[in-house]
């Protein structure tokens, strides 16, 4: 039951309460910052609240503030928060497996290089909570190494924008916008977008876009949705040009899909439409290998400099 702290009358779930709350002229922020008032874990600043779940499991105000308590903080200490962050994440969300590196970084949540500096290795720290990494396969010792310039990629029809690789064979494909030629077919699709794509697609046609995901399910098929940008240029052209795009929503979005279909689905953002080229025909040759490898983790560190 939940008890009203200004006329205590209860109520048995939060719909019902905050309907109430309109009866004493007062707003769900106000409410809370004055009866359940929070103070980041360093900063000693107030939490801002943005609705009633973030407000009561925020502890630091920026991911700043969490690098610089950790610094001051007991390894001890910090080795349980990061732990604590992780089991409040699954327990919230009651996701199958545990995040992977894009949820982590689209949250703003401890990366898994920090997990590794604390823990040894992320699939450590999964373990004492009982969970398997959504992506849990290391990256293909062959993977930059491998020639590909005479493989054919089979390009969609319907692709206004195609890139541009030494050989390639125009038809209509039933998934994505490229597959790899009926020799070397292992049922890995590509999806390819724009910034504006990207946005478009898991926002305004999030339920469309689902469809072709729930295709590549009935095939036991694998959609890598290459992105030729980065998250960090999202978030700065959103705040540049003022897009009215729901980042939180679209960010929502591609974290629950990626879950909703796991081990059928990962969102990657190479950065450029160069990275993409030289991205993709690997990842059709090497197919299934790559299904349980965190493609994003592996482009954001050791294939960086490619």
């Amino acid at each position: 039951m939940i008890e009203c702290k200004i006329c205590k009358e209860s109520f048995v779930n939060d719909k019902s309460f905050h309907a109430h709350l309109k009866k004493h002229g007062t707003y769900q922020g106000e409410y809370y910052c004055t009866h359940y008032p929070r103070l980041s874990l360093y900063y000693k600043k107030p939490v801002p609240f943005i609705n009633k779940i973030k407000y009561f499991n925020t502890e630091f105000l920026d991911f700043n503030e969490f690098l610089i308590w950790e610094k001051n903080e007991n390894q001890e200490i910090v080795k349980q928060k990061y732990v604590e962050i992780l089991q409040k994440r699954m327990k919230v969300k009651d996701y199958l497996f545990a995040p992977f590196h894009n949820e982590l970084k689209s949250l703003h949540l401890p990366t898994i290089d920090l997990y590794k500096k604390h823990f040894g290795s992320y699939n450590s720290v999964c373990k004492l909570l009982d969970k398997e990494p959504l992506f849990n396969k290391p990256l293909p010792k062959d993977f930059t190494k491998v020639n590909l310039k005479n493989e054919t990629i089979l390009v969609d029809t319907r692709e206004q924008d195609p890139l541009e690789f030494a050989n390639t064979k125009v038809e209509k494909l039933f998934i994505g916008d490229y597959l790899m030629n009926a020799q070397e077919y292992n049922y890995t699709f590509i999806d390819r977008k724009s910034e504006g794509d990207f946005l478009g697609t898991l926002a305004s046609g999030v339920k469309r876009f689902e469809r072709e995901i729930q295709r590549t399910v009935e095939l036991e098929g694998y959609l890598f949705v290459v992105i030729e940008t980065s998250i960090d240029s999202i978030i700065d052209n959103h705040k540049k040009f003022k897009r009215k795009t729901n980042l939180e929503y679209v960010f929502h979005n591609l974290r629950d899909l990626t879950h909703k279909y796991p081990r059928h689905l990962q969102f990657i953002f190479t950065g450029s439409r160069k990275r993409s080229i030289d991205l993709i025909p690997r990842l059709l040759y090497f197919g299934k290998d790559l299904w349980q490898v965190d493609l994003q983790y592996f482009l954001d560190h050791e294939l960086g400099n490619r």
